[in-house]
C-alpha cells in the first residue's frame, strides 16, 4: 500500500509521538500481513490483508481464585484478528528500540492475559445466558468441555542499532536446569525480528522492504547502497518519517521534503541522503578537530607530569615522596621514559 505525501503544512508541523507514527505504519493490514508472511511463513502470501481487523490492544484481565483475586492492567502496540474461515487467530506485534532482558516473559505475560480475557469473556456469556453446565467439572472451571480459545502468535519487532543481547525464550532466564527436569520445563520462545539482519526476510511490500533496507544501510554506514539502489525510486513520506524517527536523524524528514518541493521523479531521496552525509561529514570534521584539540592538551599535561617525575627521580627524591603526589601508574610511565633513553 502506498501512503502519498502529505501537503507543507503537514510536513512543517514536525514530528509525530514516536508511537503514533510506529503504530500508524503498522495497522495497515498490508505492512502488518507482510511482516507476518515473511517471519511466519518464508514470504509465502498466506495471510491475506483483507483477512485482518483490528483488535482492542488493552489485554487487561482479572486473575481469580477461591484466595486470590488480583487485576492486571497491560496494553499491546498493534493486535489484530485474522480470519480463518469461520474461526480466527490473534496476531501480536510488539516493537521494541532496546533489548528487553525480561521479554520472553513480558510476552508470555501479553499471551497469557489475552487467553485468561477470553476465558473471563466465555464465563461472563454462561452467567448471562444463565446456562447450566452439562457436568460438575463445567460448574467448577466456568466453561464446558467443549468451549475453545483463540491462538495468540506475537512477533516482537527489534529496530535497535546494536545487536539483541537479550534472551530468546523463558529458558535463558533461568538459572541453570539439570538435563532430567529440562523435559517438563515449559519453555516459551520469543519470536524475535531484528532490523540488522532483516536482509534474510523475503518482504514483498515495498514500503515495508524499504523501510527495513534503509535503516539496515544507515545503520551499516553504507550509503553507498542507498544511492546505487534508490537513484530511480520514491520513497513514501511516511516511510522517511519513520526512519528519521528509527534512526534519530529528524533532518533527513526535513531535507527529503525540501527535496520533494523541487525536484520531480527519483533521485529525491539520494540527494536528501547526499545533502544529509555532507553535513555528518562536516561534523565529523568538526568533532575530530575538537578531540584533536583535546587529546593534544591531554597529552601535554601527561607529558610535562612525566617530565616533573622524571626531574625528581634525578635530583634523589625517593620513590616514596614522589608517590605522595602522583599515582603509581604516572612513576611507572616516567620510569618507562628513562630506561627507554
Amino acid at each position: 500500500m502506498s501512503v502519498q505525501l502529505k501537503n507543507k503544512h503537514t510536513i512543517k508541523s514536525g514530528h509525530r509521538h514516536k508511537d503514533v507514527i510506529f503504530k500508524n505504519f503498522w495497522q495497515v493490514n498490508e505492512h502488518f500481513a507482510d511482516l507476518f508472511n515473511a517471519v511466519m511463513f518464508d514470504g509465502r502470501q498466506l495471510l491475506k490483508p483483507e483477512q485482518l481487523t483490528e483488535m482492542d490492544t488493552d489485554v487487561s484481565a482479572t486473575i481469580k481464585s477461591r484466595d486470590y483475586n488480583e487485576s492486571i492492567t497491560r496494553n499491546r502496540d498493534v493486535v489484530k484478528k485474522m480470519s480463518d474461515g469461520i474461526e480466527f487467530n490473534i496476531l501480536g506485534l510488539e516493537i521494541q528500540d532496546k533489548t528487553h532482558y525480561a521479554m520472553p516473559l513480558r510476552t508470555m505475560t501479553y499471551d497469557a492475559l489475552s487467553y485468561i480475557k477470553e476465558y473471563n469473556n466465555i464465563k461472563n456469556e454462561h452467567k448471562i445466558n444463565k446456562e447450566h453446565f452439562n457436568s460438575p467439572e463445567g460448574f467448577l472451571s466456568g466453561i464446558n468441555k467443549d468451549d475453545k480459545f483463540h491462538p495468540v502468535i506475537t512477533i516482537v519487532l527489534y529496530y535497535g542499532e546494536t545487536p539483541w543481547d537479550g534472551p530468546m525464550c523463558l529458558s535463558d532466564m533461568m538459572v541453570h536446569m539439570p538435563e532430567h527436569i529440562r523435559p517438563f520445563f515449559s519453555d516459551y520462545k520469543l519470536n524475535l525480528v531484528q532490523i540488522l539482519d532483516s536482509d534474510r526476510l523475503p518482504f514483498y511490500n515495498k514500503d515495508v522492504k524499504n523501510l527495513f533496507d534503509i535503516i539496515r544501510y544507515i545503520y551499516k554506514k553504507d550509503l553507498s547502497s542507498i544511492y546505487e539502489k534508490y537513484q530511480s525510486d520514491t520513497i513514501d513520506y511516511e516511510v522517511i518519517e519513520l526512519i528519521s524517527v528509527i534512526t534519530d536523524n529528524p533532518k533527513l524528514l526535513n531535507l527529503y521534503s525540501s527535496q520533494n518541493e523541487h525536484l520531480t521523479g527519483g533521485n529525491i531521496m539520494c540527494n536528501a541522503f547526499k545533502e544529509l552525509e555532507a553535513e555528518w561529514m562536516e561534523r565529523g570534521k568538526t568533532e575530530g578537530i575538537k578531540y584533536g584539540i583535546e587529546q593534544g592538551i591531554e597529552q601535554g599535561v601527561e607529558q610535562k607530569k612525566q617530565q616533573s617525575i622524571i626531574s625528581m627521580l634525578e635530583f634523589g627524591v625517593t620513590k616514596e615522596q614522589i608517590l605522595t603526589r602522583y599515582s603509581k601508574e604516572d612513576l611507572e610511565k616516567a620510569e618507562a621514559a628513562i630506561a627507554y633513553k
